[in-house]
């Protein structure tokens, strides 16, 4: 295969690589979890996967939209994590792509998917990031827009994955060290139940 060949097709088809990743969650807060669908178990979820994160040293930036209305992040933040407020819907509004998400491939998620995750994956792939949506652990209070909102960030290159896909990727090596604690993050999170990916 010629190297022009493969370049474009390692560049049509990413892959998650851990050493060139970051982490964007979106406005998983307090007042905002219980009128979202499935919104205790997304949030669940998305903090426990914060945790695995932050234990792997991964850059993470947790956004909060107008907190003093919608509280804080649902979960604990675990060491090494930013929090970022905002007031515009999307998380580049306020804040830089290179403060929010420093590496060059960004996997986000959060709430809700069509206003605010929606406008920050569309700032950072025009930015040229490379984003991955974890599907599962992004929703919105309806179905429809969740569900379109996962189709716009697609279709404008944006990769749509699930929490699994992102672990599995990330680890890449049933002999790495990070395997056994991402094996078991990935058992608590199939026990808690499933979230529509």
């Amino acid at each position: 295969m010629s190297r022009d060949l493969i370049s474009e097709l390692e560049s049509k088809y990413l892959k998650i690589d851990s050493h060139r990743a970051c982490v964007v969650a979106v406005d998983i807060q307090e007042r905002l979890v219980p009128t979202v669908d499935q919104g205790y178990l997304v949030a669940t979820k998305s903090g426990l996967l914060v945790e695995w994160m932050a234990a792997q040293h991964t850059p993470i930036a947790i956004t909060e939209h107008v907190s003093q209305k919608l509280g804080r992040t649902h979960f604990k933040l675990p060491p090494g994590c930013k929090r970022y407020e905002k007031c515009c819907f999307s998380a580049l509004g306020e804040h830089s792509a290179q403060v929010i998400a420093p590496s060059e491939q960004v996997l986000v998620f959060g709430m809700e998917a069509h206003v605010c995750v929606l406008q920050t994956v569309l700032d950072l792939v025009a930015s040229g990031k490379e984003v991955f949506v974890i599907s599962d652990l992004t929703t919105s209070a309806c179905s429809v827009d969740r569900d379109l909102a996962l189709n716009r960030m697609k279709s404008i290159g944006a990769e749509v994955v699930t929490s699994e896909m992102v672990l599995f990727e990330w680890v890449g090596d049933s002999r790495a060290g990070s395997f056994n604690s991402m094996l078991e993050l990935v058992k608590t999170l199939r026990k808690l139940g499933t979230t529509s990916c």
